[in-house]
């Protein structure tokens, strides 16, 4: 039998003859009824039976993730259909043209054509009846050939010499200016044929009756500055009105054909599907792929998508423009439709999640808050009696825990106040025998020079000063002691040195009534004497003083010795703030009063060095003025 059925067992033979939960989370009673017990069910069976009803919810979310998928293969088959019209009518375009091109390479090579040509560079020569026949006949070869695409065959070389434009069945002479197509020259070359993008030209016998064609032509001469003639043919604008407007893209979609002088498209839309041509040409023509897509924003901040290819037989670019809220109408329907579908489960699945959480949550929360209690510190919780499952075991197991945590403390606390207090002697046990050693010293040197009434005042002084040490076992006294006790320290040591140093005490008087450690300030003269002023000629000075500095006292011993170099002070200071005893001039003496300061009032207080090569030291003690707890001080 597992450990959470044993539990089960004994806690519920109080109330119910229960042998036994199936594994169901049915409970077996001795009569041989099974129920079905909701609070002593397991933790697991109770997430699978509320999570399949969940889990079908989201079976059908999946479903429609299937449509979203389908509705991208839509979005990409309208694509496709884009660029299978633009591909389409590229083709048909380019044939059509191609074929153009081919009348015009005709009458290029034409023998009769060029034999005139050469002809008519002499000034002296005028056409004969003859010349006319031939050069009628090769326009109405390239005219015919084409009637429903041509408008217009023009053939102007040597200015004056020949010139003939022919229109459906006229044909008349004009003044071309050769100039106008140089400028037009996209190429320097003259072998390569040229395109005029749609523009307008006017009927030479009726001046109110114009044209909009689109021409290709080929300019004759040495080189571009010396062009001496050309032939042009002009295609009609109903030509590309009916390729280019009869494919249906959408109500607002057209195709258009784009060069560098100009752009050329027939469908009337919406004004604020209307592109930038200029902006249009640029993208377009400075396009480093012959065919793709691309998104500009119209006048109106309409997304239009732009998919293109390029005429192999003049290089224009062959574009569908439409817009992108009419191009994926449908499938926005389409998703607007799955969208709506998905949230309504996913509103469900939480509707059904929120009822399974608050039905497993609430044994958690409460273990939660219990837990959140312990780590504030707070152990005297109360002992809710939670289900019979494994978050119960867990609580029960929580509350045994806290208890055995009680009394560890108790002992835990008890042990750190004694190693605190026996820390605290031993330090001041170091400090006692150190002074004493040297004091006893220095009376035994008095009696060897006969001169026993110092050494007897030295001895009273001495046992005053041990007296106010001792101060019956106290750890902390009063400051006005400790001055006390100072100045029967400074008294032997006067009695030692003679006059190699007086001193002075300046304290405020309302330090006197706050505590501090015992021997603090004993051990900080002792190192002014020794390392400061006997180590200088003449006689030196100390002085003692304090006052208070918000919530704390400051005292300060301050000397007129030797001082110390700057690299030594810093030295000495990170040793105190490392808590290192290891350091030039760092003596133990200095140490242990730090040691017990912090242990007393906390890391941030105890002994800080000032000093000056050859100047002096100045030691500061900072000690709170109010009471600190035993947490608080170590």
């Amino acid at each position: 039998m597992s450990l959470r059925y044993s539990i089960l067992l004994v806690e519920e033979s109080h109330y119910n003859p229960v042998v036994d939960n199936d594994d169901n989370g049915y409970r077996q009673t001795k009569g041989g009824t099974r129920m079905r017990g909701w609070r002593s069910r397991s933790l697991k069976s109770t997430i699978l039976e509320l999570f399949i009803p969940i889990i079908i919810l989201f079976v059908l979310a999946a479903q429609s993730v299937s449509y979203l998928l389908a509705s991208q293969q839509l979005e990409q088959n309208a694509f496709t259909s884009i660029f299978d019209i633009v591909s389409q009518t590229k083709g048909f375009l380019n044939d059509k043209l191609t074929e153009v091109v081919s009348d015009l390479t005709v009458l290029d090579k034409d023998t009769d054509l060029a034999s005139i040509v050469n002809s008519t560079q002499s000034p002296a020569y005028e056409l004969q009846p003859e010349d006319h026949i031939r050069l009628h006949k090769l326009l109405d070869q390239a005219y015919v050939n084409h009637y429903p695409t041509i408008d217009s065959v023009l053939m102007y070389f040597h200015p004056g010499q020949i010139s003939l434009f022919k229109k459906n069945d006229l044909a008349t002479t004009i003044d071309v200016p050769l100039s106008m197509y140089q400028d037009k020259m996209s190429q320097k070359s003259l072998s390569v044929y040229q395109w005029l993008n749609l523009h307008t030209i006017t009927n030479r016998d009726r001046e109110q009756d114009e044209q909009r064609v689109v021409s290709v032509y080929k300019l004759y001469g040495k080189d571009l500055k010396h062009a001496n003639g050309i032939v042009m043919l002009n295609i009609k604008e109903k030509f590309f009105k009916e390729i280019l407007n009869n494919p249906i893209i959408s109500p607002n979609g057209y195709l258009g054909l784009i060069s560098e002088d100009g752009f050329m498209s027939f469908r009337h839309v919406d004004p604020k599907y209307e592109l930038p041509e200029e902006e249009l040409q640029k993208k377009l023509l400075h396009a480093t792929e012959a065919s793709g897509k691309i998104y500009i924003k119209s006048d109106h901040d309409e997304n239009l998508l732009v998919i293109y290819d390029t005429l192999p037989i003049n290089k224009w670019k062959l574009a569908a423009v439409v817009p992108e809220s009419e191009l994926l109408e449908k499938v926005s329907y389409f998703k607007y439709v799955t969208f709506t579908v998905m949230v309504i489960l996913i509103m469900v699945a939480a509707l059904l999640s929120n009822v399974l959480a608050n039905f497993i949550s609430k044994p958690i929360i409460q273990l939660t808050r219990k837990v959140n209690r312990i780590k504030e510190g707070h152990l005297d919780i109360k002992l809710d009696r939670l289900p019979n499952h494994e978050i119960g075991v867990l609580d029960r197991g929580i509350c045994e825990m806290i208890e055995r945590i009680k009394v560890l403390l108790v002992q835990v606390e008890e042990e750190q106040e004694k190693k605190r207090m026996a820390e605290m002697i031993a330090l001041q046990f170091q400090i006692q025998p150190h002074f004493l050693y040297n004091t006893l010293y220095s009376i035994k040197q008095l009696c060897d020079m006969g001169e026993t009434k110092d050494a007897g005042e030295m001895v009273t002084a001495l046992a005053q000063f041990f007296r106010i040490s001792i101060s019956q076992g106290n750890e902390i006294i009063q400051i006005a002691q400790e001055m006390d006790h100072i100045r029967h320290y400074l008294y032997i040591q006067q009695m030692r040195y003679g006059d190699d140093f007086t001193y002075e005490i300046d304290l405020d008087p309302a330090l006197g009534q706050y505590s501090i450690v015992k021997l603090t300030l004993q051990p900080l003269i002792e190192n002014a004497i020794y390392h400061g002023i006997k180590e200088i000629r003449g006689k030196g000075h100390i002085r003692i003083y304090g006052y208070e500095d918000g919530e704390d006292a400051v005292i300060k011993v301050a000397d007129t010795g030797a001082g110390m170099p700057s690299e030594k002070l810093s030295t000495v200071n990170a040793c105190l703030k490392g808590g290192s005893t290891e350091g030039p001039g760092l003596g133990f003496g200095i140490m242990n009063v730090h040691k017990r300061l912090q242990l007393n009032y906390g890391s941030g207080y105890g002994l800080h060095f000032e000093s000056e090569h050859g100047k002096g030291t100045t030691v500061t003690v900072r000690i709170r003025t109010h009471s600190l707890s035993d947490k608080e001080a170590v």
